[in-house]
């Protein structure tokens, strides 16, 4: 021995008394070399010399960095050292053999006695770690002796002693959980099946107990290494009692359960005692590390290209162990070793992922073990099958990334387990099944992303085969699948994911569509009428099942859109908390992971900028296999239409070789009708025919075996012409693929059909003599070109004809029509479900291979299409469709249960269905789908026909209330159907507790008869005690049996009630009881809760509930309209803008509402809007904001459209309470306010009038300053409201108060007292007083403001203002009175402020309006008739004229004289408006405007400058021009009119006898009328020049002086104007005598205008006369002399003339030499009138002449003496001008005479 073993060392103490005890127990002859064996090394234990231990001390390389491997362990030991350790020195190879061969031969033995020491010794060396390296196929000795104690261990198993038995599971479990000894390849193989052989062979149930958990911890370590790529990730035992099924923890004793767990944790625990003292890790980071050689000698195909992310996601790794991982990327790389099978799939180099993989492979084909019908006869191999499969379902349930992700394992899954499931899965043993089921689950829910085509084979295969078998299903086996769906919906990822990967993809099945409605089918259980071979109680199991799936299937739906909207705190994760997630049981370790996260596989998230294409791409392709889908649907009932959809969808190319391939290739066509459609004989299916069959290559295959391949995919038609065609194409096909077979097409062609019918005959039940082969071979002579066929060949082809039937290829798609069995179906059965192969292929499909073979190529032609890729499914959108497809079969499970069924459980699990699909719908916006559901929860909770109420009814309307609770945000127009349900509740309960009813109060008034229809009702006891008869007509209204849609409770329902339905109701209302009010109440408070969309909604919802409530005539009710005011109170806090527009639906409301018919419910809306209102005017409103004006809007909108006084009464005490309650708060409601005041002023009711001028009489009295306080532009509103009051026709007093309350309006503005407007004054309005033009009292209030045009002081100034204007046009005197007084006392007072652009736009805008009315009302009215206007109206207008318009004319002209500095550009205007009144066709206006004139130049003449003197003589001048009365017109219109009566009357006589007298009258009337306008016209005209000349005498006088010679000239002129226009007309002899032929209908006296000529000249006359007194230089200047001389000249020869020459010359021949008449005639009467009406003119004339001055007089005399003389010589109509003569000739003519 190279080193001496000390006697105490720790090797020896475990050695030394196992020796002991095998050579106390081992018989001397039998084991005598053991004996001795033991006893040498005994021997060398017990030397105890002198000289100290020297043990080899391990070269340094052994513990160098280099040499350790990967898991932190000492590496391998070299050549010479062996695998035995002490104390941390390592024996030698020699010594290690020494030591541990007496234990091998101990275990030889198979003696129980002797081999116990030495297995437990063993089991103590691996334990403390004296045994170390690797356990693996080795060169070296240590190898050898490794392999040596693995061999003996697993030898001794087979002696069937059960303290062996665990002694041998001790030692493998204490190897395998070792870290220094490592365990691989063949030796953890050899271990993992002595451990399984044990649980077999076993008699004793402990042991096998034992041998399972042992099998398991394995399993559990060898993966979990592999994951963290380390042997020395710590470990932690397993749970035993989690290993069991439910029903086996039971069942078993714990006793045994406790024994076994004891066992492993003792094992494991034992291991880790040794590991604790090892290196720290710091120590081991490079052990073994991939140097460069070492990664590139690798594959990178098994090593994972490991990430945090993949690390992390192995959830039930601790944090640290995770760190170590990451740091330390270790593997256990040796030299490529190869597995002694030469596997390719072994020839892993990391030796941690090799091992997991051989126990996989190793455990996926030991379930797979099952020969033929031994399942029942040997439940030996069933049990390995068993537990083979419980430890597959625990390693998937556990697994990590790597196992998850590496293409490595997923190639064994799909390889090895999904074999073993395909066998299993045919299996009648239900255990088998449901492991089988449950292995299933762990592939979808963690390996679905790298299983993507498996998958979708087996879930049709395992899953929708058993849902959608209905009537005879296997009751166990349908169960399992239930349950097994029912923990799938646990993960709310998987069922989206499904959805998105097949549902979306053309190539798969719709499996989640296909789930949902295989869930439906069993829900709704088997068809009335069907066979079935289950029973009631089954059936009900299975329903309940069933919906409990659909309602998760919802939940996961639910939870998904929750975690990805992050609507919760990730519900999914506490439900999984709280539930059993993993399937039945599984070894639960410390961090054990739940059901892992589904979106590991990295490389399947979408970027993120492509996450939205990627949506895009999904609904797209849904939409294409939907419409496919339909396309193919179309093609099995009509294929010519069904080929036309798709080439039009463009779903399918439009050549025929397009079509002939899709024919070929897309699943789900019925073969009968594709062979109909290839045998058509229409042009484009006979291409598609010839270009299908030219798709098939039969080149070198027998023809029969040409045909059976060419009729796999179609079924021949039943038309011969068809099958001709066919076959006819065939043949030539054939031949053409093989030249050399037969002679011609011909014979292919016959021998084709000949094939057919043996095929027919031979496997036709119908036919009962078959062919023959001598018949067959005779039929078939002469077919090629006159030769017979090859016997040979014609007898093969018989013999493979009858043998093998042609036949087509299986369909998946087209459901069996036939019923299934309730026999458990076989594989040949499912592999035909699924796999579209031949169904004989199957039944063929002996060995194993070929399974795995047909199996992978199903797999790698779905793998192949690029379709198959795995989307991780992200985005919420997805959902919709997946909705599109649950909602409707949802709907209708839980509907019909709900409905018809009364188990608790039952309608529990259905409302929890509606809740959630309620919840997704809503939140998802499906508006459609969640009013299905909502409606039918709403109708369920039955408060519409009370009388019907059950605890399922209750139930329901908890349901309601919860997803009130929980959903409300996204609850839109559905929220009437809850409020209607919370409304018809709160009836019912109202009608329980017996208090009276809304309608007592409410009630529209009933007719005679109603009332007595309603004492006939039946009367409830309950309510008869607690509140007497007179409500009992509505509890009868609660018993009638409504429809949900009516409006009421009961409601829309009539007829009887009876006792039985009073007494339901009775006990109904009790049941009630059990949802309190307050409940109920928490809808309304938590209303604060919803969000801002939400609330809007809700308040629609309540605002249409309850106008429904209140439109019932008979039973109004008030519930919501109450409720509106909570919500409203309290919701008021919200921000603005939400509230605005939580208002704008309840303002709506209110106004409906307020306009009702009933008018206490009017009355109640009105007060409860009140009551708001108070509530809101609390709240503080900044300057400029509206929302005050908003909220009150409805007050005004009431008060204009109600028609009922009392409403409008109660409006203006509502408001004004709430002004006065409120004044400071207002703000910006003044508006509303006055606009309410305003309506009231107009109303037709006296004592609302009285009432709200009452109220606005004191608001402006004592709160005036609050109304503008915020905002200035209210005062315009006051001034309106107060105008609307001066309008009031009931009582002038308030009237005239309202005027003058505008006056005190007025002041209020002009001393700047609107609050806004008070601190700003000087900014705001520019200039102050004191730069403005002076006036007197100006400089007193220098602080003023000046107002100016500008839009604001407009704003305030010119409603009050235009008001006052508008009032002077008011029918009552006093008001007209007392506005113009206001008006101008205003202006006079306040017009000092006014900028000269305002002083213009008052004049435009206020002051002259007020005479537009004058203008309109004296235009001269031309009526188509020709009738008069009415007396009373011209009456009325003449009062208005001559008392306001004239005193309004003077006002405006001392108004414009008073503030003429500022105004007088204006003076164009003003003159424009007097000669406006002038020239009017109106004597009395043109008066006033003369008046006018004449007081405008009295009182402003001294202030016009020379220019403005021009303006106004020139307007005197025009107004003189355009008033002259013009006579010939009035000549011509008189004419016309004598002409048109003479041929009237001629034709009087015909019109007579026609009848047209009236219209003949009437014509005579409008001409008499004409003529009657122009004489007055002509008479109003010469008395307005008449005013004119005496104004302009009147101007002259007052301001002769100061006018200059030019306008001197122009007041001349006008004078001359006048008088010439006079001279002219009166001496005009023609048109004198027309006027006197017309005289009696004109009246007119002659000459015409002798008073104005004589007055005009007259004036003339005297103001030449003056001017040269006043003026002598001015006379000089305008040659006054001479102007003066020819007037008189021509006064006196017009005297002359009159009084001498007759009539007929008198006028136009007066300048001619008058020659004495032969005789005198005296004068006529008329002649002497107008002489004597020129006399003092003429007398003035002489007078004037005399007043010449000498000089002037001598220059003149030659020119008057002649006219003197005939004044001397002529008649004269009176002495005056004969005085004056007299008087001249003495005073002036003698003197002159007498000095010549």
């Amino acid at each position: 021995m190279g080193a001496a073993v000390v006697a105490n060392s720790k090797l020896a103490k475990v050695v030394a008394p196992a020796l002991d005890k095998v050579v106390k127990n081992a018989a001397w002859r039998k084991h005598g070399k053991l004996v001795q064996d033991c006893k040498a090394v005994l021997d060398k234990f017990a030397i105890t010399d002198a000289a100290p231990p020297t043990p080899t001390p391990p070269p340094a390389e052994a513990t160098s960095s280099e040499n350790k491997d990967a898991s932190g362990a000492p590496a391998a030991p070299a050549e010479n050292e062996g695998p035995l350790f002490d104390d941390g020195k390592c024996y030698s190879a020699a010594d290690a053999e020494l030591i541990l061969l007496p234990l091998f031969e101990a275990c030889d033995t198979l003696t129980p006695k002797v081999v116990e020491p030495a297995l437990d010794c063993l089991q103590k060396l691996i334990a403390h770690g004296h045994l170390r390296g690797e356990m693996d196929v080795g060169t070296g000795s240590a190898s050898k002796l490794l392999l040596q104690v693995m061999e003996s261990v697993c030898k001794c198993y087979d002696m069937g002693d059960e303290g062996i038995e665990l002694l041998v599971l001790k030692t493998l479990l204490s190897a395998v959980t070792s870290s220094s000894l490592r365990v691989h390849g063949d030796c953890l193989l050899k271990g993992v099946r002595t451990c399984y052989n044990i649980f077999l062979g076993s008699k004793s149930p402990v042991n096998q107990s034992t041998a399972k958990a042992s099998l398991t911890q394995m399993l559990v370590i060898v993966f979990r290494r592999m994951e963290a790529d380390s042997s020395t990730v710590p470990v932690q035992p397993i749970v035993v009692a989690d290993l069991m099924e439910p029903a086996e923890r039971s069942n078993s004793d714990t006793n045994v359960t406790q024994f076994v767990q004891g066992f492993i944790t003792k094992v494991v625990q034992d291991i880790e005692v040794v590991l604790s003292p090892m290196p720290p890790l710091k120590t081991m980071k490079h052990d073994g590390a991939f140097d460069a050689t070492a990664s590139e000698s690798s594959n990178p195909t098994d090593i994972l290209e490991s990430t945090d992310k993949d690390m992390l996601d192995a959830k039930y790794w601790e944090i640290s162990m995770y760190k170590n991982a990451l740091d330390n990327r270790k593997a256990e790389v040796a030299d490529g070793d190869v597995d002694k099978e030469g596997d390719v799939d072994v020839q892993i180099t990391n030796k941690l992922r090799r091992d997991a993989f051989l126990v996989f492979r190793a455990l996926c084909k030991l379930s797979m073990k099952n020969p033929p019908q031994e399942g029942i006869a040997d439940p030996f191999s069933l049990r390995g099958k068993i537990v083979a499969l419980e430890l597959l379902k625990i390693l998937l349930e556990n697994a990590g990334a790597v196992f998850r992700t590496s293409d490595r394992f997923l190639g064994a899954i799909k390889q090895y387990l999904c074999l073993s499931l395909l066998k299993n899965i045919a299996s009648p043993m239900m255990n088998v099944f449901q492991l089988s089921c449950s292995i299933f689950m762990s592939l979808v829910s963690r390996f679905r992303a790298g299983l993507k085509a498996e998958i979708g084979v087996f879930f049709p295969m395992i899953v929708l085969r058993v849902l959608e078998n209905v009537a005879h299903p296997n009751f166990q086996q349908k169960m399992i699948v239930l349950r097994f769906l029912e923990k799938l919906c646990v993960d709310p990822q998987i069922l989206v994911d499904i959805f998105v990967n097949y549902d979306c993809d053309v190539d798969s099945s719709n499996i989640f569509e296909r789930m949902v409605n295989g869930l439906l089918k069993t829900a709704q259980g088997v068809p009335p009428g069907a066979e079935t071979t289950l029973n009631p109680q089954l059936d009900g199991s299975l329903k309940l099942a069933a919906i409990k799936c659909l309602v998760g299937v919802l939940r996961s739906m639910g939870d998904w859109l929750n975690r990805q909207l992050r609507l919760t705190d990730s519900p999914y994760l506490k439900t999984s908390d709280s539930e059993d997630v993993v399937i039945d049981g599984q070894p639960v370790q410390e961090g054990t992971e739940e059901p892992a996260p589904t979106t590991e596989p990295v490389e399947n998230h979408p970027e993120p900028g492509a996450e939205t294409s990627e949506i895009a791409t999904i609904e797209q392709r849904r939409a294409y296999k939907l419409e496919f889908q339909e396309g193919i649907a179309l093609f099995n009932k009509k294929p010519r239409k069904g080929v036309e959809f798709l080439i039009k969808a463009e779903k399918l190319g439009s050549t025929p070789e397009d079509v002939a391939a899709f024919l070929i290739n897309a699943t789900g066509l019925d073969k009968t009708m594709v062979g109909d459609y290839l045998g058509e004989k229409e042009e484009f299916s006979l291409k598609v025919m010839h270009a299908y069959v030219d798709s098939f290559n039969f080149e070198g295959k027998d023809f029969d075996e040409a045909i059976r391949s060419f009729l796999l995919g179609f079924r021949l038609p039943g038309e011969a012409q068809k099958i001709d065609r066919i076959m006819e194409k065939f043949a030539e096909r054939y031949c053409k693929c093989n030249p050399k077979a037969f002679t011609s097409a011909d014979t292919a062609y016959v021998l084709a059909y000949s094939v057919i019918m043996l095929n027919t005959d031979a496997h036709s039940p119908m036919v009962k003599s078959k062919m023959s082969k001598a018949e067959f071979i005779r039929n078939n002579r002469g077919i090629d070109d006159g030769k017979d066929l090859p016997e040979d060949f014609m007898n093969g082809l018989y013999d493979r004809i009858v043998s093998n039937e042609i036949k087509m290829k299986a369909d998946t798609f087209v459901p069996s029509k036939q019923p299934a069995n309730n026999r458990f179906p076989g594989l040949d059965t499912i592999l035909n479900i699924v796999i579209r192969k031949p169904r004989e292929f199957s039944v063929m499909l002996e060995t194993s291979d070929d399974v795995i073979r047909h199996m992978q190529e199903q797999f790698k032609a779905k793998a192949g299409k690029p379709e198959s890729v795995y989307y991780a499914a992200t985005d919420v959108e997805l959902l919709r469709p997946m909705v599109d497809v649950t909602w409707a079969p949802m709907l209708a499970a839980f509907s019909v249960p709900l409905d018809k069924s009364e188990d608790e459980v039952v309608t529990f699990q259905c409302l929890e269905g509606f809740r959630h699909a309620i919840h997704i719908t809503s939140v998802l916006a499906m508006k459609t789908q969640r009013d299905a559901f909502i409606t039918s929860l709403a109708k369920f909770t039955s408060l519409h026909s009370a009388a019907d109420i059950k605890q399922k009814n209750i139930d329901a309307i908890k349901a309601i209330i919860s997803v009130a609770d929980e959903d409300g945000n996204y609850l839109l127009e559905a929220w009437e159907h809850i409020l209607t349900c919370v409304s018809r509740f709160e009836h019912l309960h109202l009608i329980g507790e017996g208090a009276p009813p809304d309608a007592t109060f409410f009630a529209a008034p009933q007719s005679d008869a109603e009332k007595r229809q309603s004492i006939k009702s039946p009367v409830l006891p309950v309510l008869r005690r607690k509140g007497g008869g007179s409500r009992l007509q509505y509890a009868a209204a609660a018993a009638r049996r409504g429809s949900y849609d009516s409006a009421g409770v009961g409601g829309g329902s009539s007829g009887v009630v009876t006792t039985e339905q009073m007494n339901n109701l009775v006990s109904n209302l009790n049941m009630l009881e059990q949802i309190g009010s307050f409940e109920m109440n928490k809808i309304f408070t938590r209303s604060q809760r919803l969000n801002s969309e939400a609330i809007v909604d809700f308040v629609k919802a309540l605002c249409k509930v309850s106008m429904e409530e209140l439109r019932s005539p008979s039973d109004p009710r008030v519930f919501s309209l109450t409720k509106i005011v909570e919500i409203a109170h309290f919701n008021m806090n919200r921000i603005r803008l939400v509230w605005s527009r939580i208002w704008h639906v309840l303002a709506d409301f209110f106004v409906t509402v307020g306009c009702s018919d009933n008018l206490s419910v009017a009355m109640y809306a009105m007060d409860s809007l009140r009551q708001l209102a108070m509530k809101f005017l609390e709240r503080e409103e900044l300057a400029n904001y509206n929302f005050q004006n908003e909220f009150m809007k409805p007050f005004v909108i009431v008060m204009r459209k109600s028609s009922s006084v009392e409403i409008r009464e109660l409006i203006i005490r509502c408001v004004s309470q709430m002004v006065f309650a409120r004044v400071g708060q207002v703000k910006s409601g003044w508006k509303i306010m006055f606009m309410v005041f305003t309506t009231a002023a107009t109303d037709d009711h006296k004592t609302i009038v009285l009432l709200a001028f009452e109220t606005i009489e004191k608001i402006v009295r004592e709160y005036f300053p609050y109304i503008t306080e915020t905002e200035t532009t209210t005062f315009t509103d006051c001034v309106n409201c107060l105008i609307a009051f001066t309008n009031s026709r009931f009582n002038k007093d308030v009237s005239l108060n309202a005027i003058a309350f505008l006056r005190f309006c007025a002041l209020k503005l002009a001393e700047g007292e609107l609050g806004a407007t008070r601190n700003k004054e000087t900014d705001k309005f520019g200039k102050s007083a004191s730069s403005s033009p002076r006036l007197e009292g100006a400089e007193e209030v220098p602080q003023f403001p000046t107002f100016t045009d500008k839009e604001d002081h407009l704003y305030f100034w010119f409603p009050l203002l235009a008001g006052l204007s508008e009032l002077t046009f008011d029918p009552r005197p006093d008001i007209r009175k007392s506005a113009l007084e206001v008006l101008f006392d205003t202006l006079r007072y306040h017009g000092h402020l006014f900028s000269p652009g305002l002083w213009e736009k008052v004049f435009d805008s206020v002051l002259f309006p007020i005479f537009d009315y004058v203008r309109r009302a004296t235009e001269p009215a031309v009526h188509v008739r020709g009738v008069p206007e009415k007396e009373e109206a011209e009456l009325e207008m003449d009062a208005w004229l001559y008392e306001t318009c004239t005193l309004a004319l003077q006002l405006v002209v001392d108004l414009f004289v008073k503030f003429y500095p500022v105004v007088n550009p204006l003076l164009d205007r003003i003159l424009s408006l007097l000669t406006g009144f002038i020239k009017r066709p109106h004597q009395s206006l043109a008066a006033i405007g003369v008046a006018a004139f004449v007081r405008l130049m009295t009182n402003a003449g001294n202030l016009f400058s020379d220019d403005k003197w021009q303006e106004v003589l020139e307007s005197l001048f025009e107004a003189a021009t355009e008033t002259l009365p013009d006579m010939l017109k009035l000549v011509q219109c008189g004419e016309e009119i004598q002409a048109a009566s003479l041929a009237e009357e001629r034709l009087s006589y015909t019109h007579r006898q026609q009848g047209d007298t009236a219209a003949q009258e009437e014509l005579e009337i409008g001409q008499a009328h004409r003529l009657q306008m122009w004489i007055s016209d002509v008479r109003c005209r010469t008395a307005v020049q008449l005013l004119l000349v005496q104004a302009i005498t009147e101007m002259y006088n007052m301001h002769g002086a100061q006018l200059s010679a030019k306008h001197t000239m122009l007041l001349l002129d006008t004078l001359h104007k006048i008088a010439g226009h006079a001279h002219d007309v009166n001496g005009d002899h023609d048109l004198r005598i027309r006027l006197q032929q017309l005289r009696m209908a004109t009246q007119m006296p002659d000459p015409p205008l002798l008073r104005l000529e004589s007055e005009s000249y007259h004036a003339y006359l005297t103001m030449l006369q003056r001017l040269t007194v006043d003026k002598p230089e001015l006379a000089k200047d305008v040659e006054v002399e001479t102007r003066l001389v020819g007037l008189c000249e021509e006064v006196l020869k017009l005297y002359v003339h009159t009084s001498t020459a007759p009539f007929s010359q008198s006028v136009n021949n007066f300048n001619e030499k008058v020659h004495p008449p032969q005789w005198v005639v005296p004068l006529g009467s008329a002649r002497r009138r107008e002489l004597m009406a020129r006399a003092p003119l003429v007398v003035a004339t002489l007078q004037a002449v005399s007043a010449l001055k000498d000089s002037s007089f001598e220059r003149y005399l030659v020119r008057f003496f002649p006219l003197l003389a005939g004044l001397i010589s002529c008649e004269h109509g009176s002495g005056e001008v004969q005085i004056a003569l007299s008087d001249m000739f003495s005073s002036w003519i003698g003197p002159i005479l007498l000095q010549a």
